[in-house]
């Protein structure tokens, strides 16, 4: 599936990552690029998927559809960035404005001729003869999909009401950037969207904190032990980089080394082997 977020102003698809699921993570990571690359909105309107409403994306805000919300809750991305999250209506596709978008891009992007073959139809009533003959290459699929997103921003005459008829989406974005203060995200408020997390509780006696069986400890840490702390690391390389540990309230505590790499040297692998 392709996750994507939209400028509502001017029509145009800013972000968007490919997964397998709508998970937190791929909420989070699309996200981190986009602040990473247009700035911190101050207003974000999601859906109410149980990757938006998740915790690490929306938590600390008090108008989440699904969950609970709990003082212990970590402090979500978003919230901690300073946007303002709504949520638009369960089953109410008007208050979707993305929809429209994605239903342009399934028409040039799904039936693309680089797909022939693979295309299964958007229901089972409605499958080409030709359907599953193929599969596509990861890598041509994501080109693809980029080139399509971006022939959509750019294309001119969009009869909306911002572009008139004439201009693209890519035009009425620039130009509204020329009159609109953009917050930059600072290295650290990216750090918390592009590094993977996981809420640990550091060991009584040292502070020391697990990371799927490695060992990371950093002197601040002793200030802090036995308490939870959320930790975020980059989940291909926990051998390599240090684990960065926060408070539970968004504080950033520090970087902890690795002082025992006694278990797995990625994430992916560590979740594949605790699933079989």
């Amino acid at each position: 599936l392709m996750l994507a977020i939209q400028d509502l102003y001017s029509g145009k698809i800013l972000a968007w990552r490919i997964a397998e699921n709508e998970g937190a993570d791929t909420v989070r990571l699309a996200f981190g690029d986009l602040f990473r690359d247009h700035g911190v909105p101050d207003l974000v309107w999601l859906d109410n998927g149980r990757g938006f409403a998740s915790k690490w994306i929306t938590g600390g805000s008090t108008n989440r559809f699904r969950f609970k919300t709990k003082p212990e809750d970590p402090v979500g991305v978003l919230t901690a960035l300073g946007c303002e999250v709504r949520f638009t209506r369960p089953y109410s596709g008007r208050s979707k404005p993305i929809e429209r978008a994605f239903r342009t891009l399934c028409d040039h992007g799904a039936k693309h001729p680089e797909f022939q073959g693979a295309y299964t139809g958007n229901s089972p009533m409605t499958k080409p003869e030709d359907y599953a003959s193929r599969a596509v290459p990861l890598d041509v699929f994501t080109r693809v999909v980029a080139d399509v997103i971006r022939r959509h921003n750019a294309k001119p005459n969009r009869n909306t009401r911002v572009c008139r008829g004439v201009l693209s989406y890519d035009a009425v974005y620039e130009a509204s950037l020329s009159k609109a203060l953009i917050r930059r995200a600072t290295e650290a408020q990216l750090r918390m969207c592009l590094l993977a997390h996981e809420a640990v509780t550091a060991d009584k006696l040292t502070g020391a904190v697990n990371l799927f069986g490695n060992r990371y400890w950093g002197e601040f840490l002793s200030e802090h032990r036995g308490q939870k702390v959320v930790v975020r690391f980059d989940p291909d390389r926990l051998h390599e980089e240090p684990a960065h540990v926060y408070a539970m309230s968004g504080e950033y505590l520090g970087a902890a080394e690795i002082q025992e790499a006694a278990g797995f040297a990625d994430a992916v692998a560590a979740r594949e082997h605790s699933r079989r």
